[in-house]
């Protein structure tokens, strides 16, 4: 239909920036801070269809091979939602955080014990990463989350804050509609149909993720105004947080290949903390949500910064 041209066009145009896409998704968002409270009603609807699109960028051949051989994307789970938090939360104990900054502390646990953000599949895409792979993991991530993210909880903190039952089934349904929607989209329109407009899926992905992330950036610059020197600590405290998680998984996982590794790296550092402020966003700290808008900086820029190393691996000479 010669009316939707341009409209394609574009958005294939914004998919061929991908990363770059990002970086200017998270800046753009924090100009347009009116637009939050617009935005913030349809956040769910935003993850939402970025679950559907990465089920759409997996090709079904290379999801089949990974269910069919999981014991990599298993052991990848398992350290993602078992050995990282354990170790970010040690870390957090042994630098004194429980008593330096009890608040704080207890976002930074549940930050990182809760499963990674769902659009992990779509970044793979942009990254030029194993897909079918990512979106293995993301899901065992989620599948294990209502028991790990609660135990590791209840470890560090001494109480958990999240219902298991309540975690589950959110993650459930939303896995599990998606993927229902996702495979109808596929049945009417052909896996060729989709196969030729990967470029529109991912300008899709770039909006959906821009979408997120101005509703995220909602306060960001009341903060930032009232002590600036306060909230470029505390990005700073993020920034190493979500690349020390990152480099150790993707630095254990290396010997399974440099994209693999990669992959590991990015689910463990990226993760949907989201969740939590949706399950009990009414009894935290206004200095949480400040923090969960910062989390959204290392998500949205990492994966510019690390593109150039992927590019360079995958060369013929790789």
């Amino acid at each position: 239909m010669p009316f939707l041209r341009l409209p394609l066009a574009a958005l294939a145009w914004i998919g061929r920036q991908g990363t770059t896409g990002l970086v200017v998704a998270i800046f753009l968002s924090i100009a347009v801070p009116p637009l939050a409270a617009y935005v913030k009603p349809h956040l769910a609807a935003a993850v939402f269809v970025l679950l559907v699109f990465s089920y759409l960028r997996t090709e079904p051949e290379k999801l089949r091979q990974v269910v069919r051989a999981p014991g990599l994307a298993l052991v990848a789970s398992l350290w993602a939602m078992i050995a990282a938090p354990v170790l970010a939360g040690g870390a957090l104990n042994l630098i004194g955080l429980p008593k330096l900054a009890p608040d704080l502390y207890t976002i930074m646990i549940l930050h990182v014990a809760i499963a990674p953000i769902v659009s992990s599949a779509a970044f793979a895409a942009l990254l030029g990463l194993d897909i079918a792979f990512t979106m293995v993991s993301v899901i065992l991530c989620n599948v294990l989350s209502p028991v790990t993210t609660v135990a590791v909880s209840t470890f560090f903190l001494g109480t958990s804050l999240i219902s298991p039952l309540d975690l589950g089934v959110k993650l459930l349904v939303f896995l599990l509609v998606s993927g229902l929607v996702a495979m109808a989209i596929r049945r009417i329109a052909g896996q060729a149909r989709i196969d030729a407009h990967k470029e529109t899926l991912d300008g899709l992905n770039v909006i959906a993720v821009f979408v997120f992330a101005i509703a995220a950036m909602d306060g960001v610059p009341r903060h930032v105004i009232a002590d600036p020197l306060g909230a470029a600590l505390l990005l700073g405290i993020v920034i190493l947080l979500a690349a020390s998680m990152f480099g150790v998984s993707a630095l254990v996982f290396m010997r399974a290949g440099f994209k693999l590794g990669t992959v590991v790296g990015m689910i463990a550092g990226f993760r949907n903390l989201g969740t939590i402020m949706a399950a009990i966003g009414t009894t935290l700290p206004d200095q949480a949500w400040f923090y969960f808008a910062l989390v959204q900086f290392p998500i949205y820029l990492f994966p510019a910064l690390i593109k150039p190393f992927v590019r360079r691996r995958s060369t013929p000479s790789s």
